[in-house]
């Protein structure tokens, strides 16, 4: 893991002592109120880069000089760097190998004494020797200088609510291109030149060449699919199509409904039949129960009769008069007789039994009758069932194959339509290729094209990613275009319908995209990130809205990849979220301008 980290910046001041901040390996939050001198850390740390000779102080405070202590990643030992207010000199005590102590020029001059600073930088990344990159079409060339570079690893308050790509804005044309040429530079490790460029345009010519062939294959298929509808077309030359469909969709709907109404009296008559299989079913309950006790009434007459019979008998009998033992005289006793009550009840029984016979005559008569009736249903119902299956039913599907074939005729019109405006469109395309094939005669160079394949895909998915764990409120589908270097989020840009807050928001995860594409991929990685206020704008009365969790999100984010290089947030005290940041290892300094107990005052002594 090549690159460095800030260990210690120190504001130099012997009226007032001096002033100091020290920096984690992984995440640092430089937190205060408005005016507590976040952003003179900032200042001090782009100073010590090689910024303005007087940019880090006011010049009421008294501070003359900034010193900063780095650290390599992959080496031992450290690089501490001074710079007096004012001076365009460096002094660096170094015990890194290969990084000499010494004066050193903040700007490069030819012929001079002192090397340029630019050295330091560059060797502590891995970039051990001069690197010429190429600065516009014509491939003129110029020194890569860590100032090319800072625009992938340095966002300040400046440029944080950006509405233009943060990294290749639109009125910055020339200077873009010598900044993407660095940006390759650290990815690949590679200058361009005209050989590449060369074999760019062989590429071009190649890819062009394909998509001609490609384009013109396609206007064969439609040809080849446009003489073959229009064959089909000719099965309804010379009918008024439009008048054909109203009829036959009229014919078929007058169908449907003669359909309709037969399952509908088809429904009447089986609930008919319904009721009169119940009715001979009621029928067939009764003559059951008839013939029951028709049986009853036949036993209690045979019953009676041998009552009768036996009585008669008993009374031819004669009477003992005598004891057939001492042949004493004995007195019959005098028996009643059932004769006549068994007659009577004979009688009843056998007319109760009359009775019945005539009123199960009369139930067999009733049921004949609901059979008829029911017989008469069923027919009804089998006569409509054969309507709507041999009739009605063929009748339907004819109708409906004619309403679909015309409608085909509409889909194969609109078909032909469809493939001769491909076809003009691709005549078109032809036409393009032909006329970019003329112009590209000369020999550009034009940074993006020399991106990996990959680039662009990689960073959609990192956005989508990263702005997934950061709980971004509404998100659908992210996006980095590659046109404008910048990410778009459910198809629109940064700047289409949010203020200050989201593009703040939005330009800061684009420079976590790039860390971590270059943590993983890049040649040359400085490894050192700093964001001054990636809240900023969320107090200006469009975006305060914004959801705590998007907030809350974000700097968890900051706290979770802490490995893919030390990251350094400065942001305001009212913006900051609530979290276990001590839980994660996080160095955090704050500003409280008195108001916090336990803080410091701001970053400077004695400057209020």
């Amino acid at each position: 893991m090549a690159g460095f980290y800030i260990k210690k910046v120190i504001a130099k001041s012997a009226a007032k002592g001096d002033a100091s901040v020290s920096f984690g390996k992984g995440l640092t939050i430089i937190q205060g109120r408005s005016d507590s001198g976040k952003t003179c850390v900032a200042n001090c740390i782009d100073f010590i880069f090689g910024g303005s000779v007087d940019k880090p102080f006011k010049e009421t405070a008294k501070y003359d000089g900034v010193t900063m202590i780095v650290g390599s990643n992959d080496r031992d030992g450290e690089v501490t760097l001074h710079r007096n207010v004012g001076k365009n000199q460096v002094e660096v005590i170094s015990t890194i190998d290969g990084i000499d102590s010494g004066t050193y020029d903040v700007n490069y001059r030819k012929g001079a004494k002192n090397p340029p600073l630019n050295e330091v930088w560059l060797k502590l990344i891995g970039i051990e020797q001069e690197t010429m990159i190429v600065t516009n079409a014509r491939f003129e060339k110029k020194r890569l200088t860590w100032r090319n570079l800072l625009r992938v690893f340095y966002l300040d308050e400046n440029r944080i609510d950006d509405i233009d790509s943060i990294v290749e804005p639109k009125h910055r044309y020339m200077e873009n291109t010598l900044f993407l040429s660095a940006l390759l530079y650290l990815i690949t490790g590679r200058t361009f030149t005209e050989t590449d460029a060369q074999e760019k345009k062989e590429i071009k010519k190649a890819r062009r060449k394909a998509v001609a062939e490609y384009v013109n294959r396609k206007i064969r298929d439609a040809a080849e699919r446009k003489e073959q509808l229009e064959q089909d077309l000719h099965i309804f030359d010379g009918a008024d199509v439009e008048a054909q469909i109203a009829q036959a969709t009229a014919a078929l709907q007058d169908t449907r409904e003669k359909i309709d109404r037969a399952l509908a009296e088809s429904q009447i008559i089986l609930s008919s039949i319904l009721e009169a299989e119940e009715r001979a079913a009621e029928c067939d309950v009764l003559l059951t129960r008839y013939h029951r006790l028709a049986a009853q009434y036949k036993a209690d007459i045979q019953r009676l009769s041998l009552i009768v019979e036996g009585e008669e008998a008993y009374h031819e009998v004669p009477q003992v008069t005598k004891c057939p033992y001492c042949e004493g005289t004995i007195t019959p006793r005098k028996r009643i007789s059932y004769i006549a009550a068994s007659k009577v009840e004979m009688e009843r029984t056998m007319a109760q039994l009359s009775g019945l016979e005539d009123t199960e005559k009369d139930v067999e008569e009733r049921k004949k009758e609901i059979k008829a009736e029911l017989d008469k249903f069923k027919r009804q119902r089998d006569a409509l069932e054969s309507k709507i299956k041999t009739e009605l039913r063929p009748k339907e599907s004819e109708q409906q194959n004619t309403v679909n074939a015309y409608k085909a005729y509409l889909r194969i019109a609109s078909e032909i339509a469809l493939i001769e405006a491909y076809a003009t469109d691709f005549g078109n395309d032809l036409t393009t290729l032909e006329n970019e094939q003329k112009n590209d005669k000369t020999l550009e160079y034009h940074p993006k094209d020399y991106f990996g394949d990959d680039f662009a895909t990689t960073m959609s998915e990192y956005v989508h990613s990263i702005l997934k764990e950061c709980n971004y409120y509404g998100l659908l589908q992210a996006h980095f275009n590659f046109t404008t270097f910048d990410i778009e989020v459910n198809g629109e840009d940064k700047g289409t319908s949010h203020g200050k807050g989201y593009r703040s928001y939005l330009n800061t995860v684009m420079i976590m995209m790039l860390r971590k594409y270059l943590a993983a991929n890049a040649k040359f990685d400085p490894h050192v990130f700093i964001v001054d206020t990636p809240l900023h704008g969320f107090d200006d009365g469009v975006d305060d809205k914004m959801p705590d969790s998007m907030r809350a999100g974000l700097y968890r984010y900051f706290m979770n990849h802490q490995d893919e290089g030390q990251l350094i947030i400065i942001e305001n005290l009212d913006h900051i979220p609530s979290l276990d940041y001590e839980k994660h290892g996080v160095v955090v300094e704050t500003f409280g301008k008195g108001l916090i107990p336990n803080t410091r005052y701001g970053f400077l002594n004695d400057v209020k």
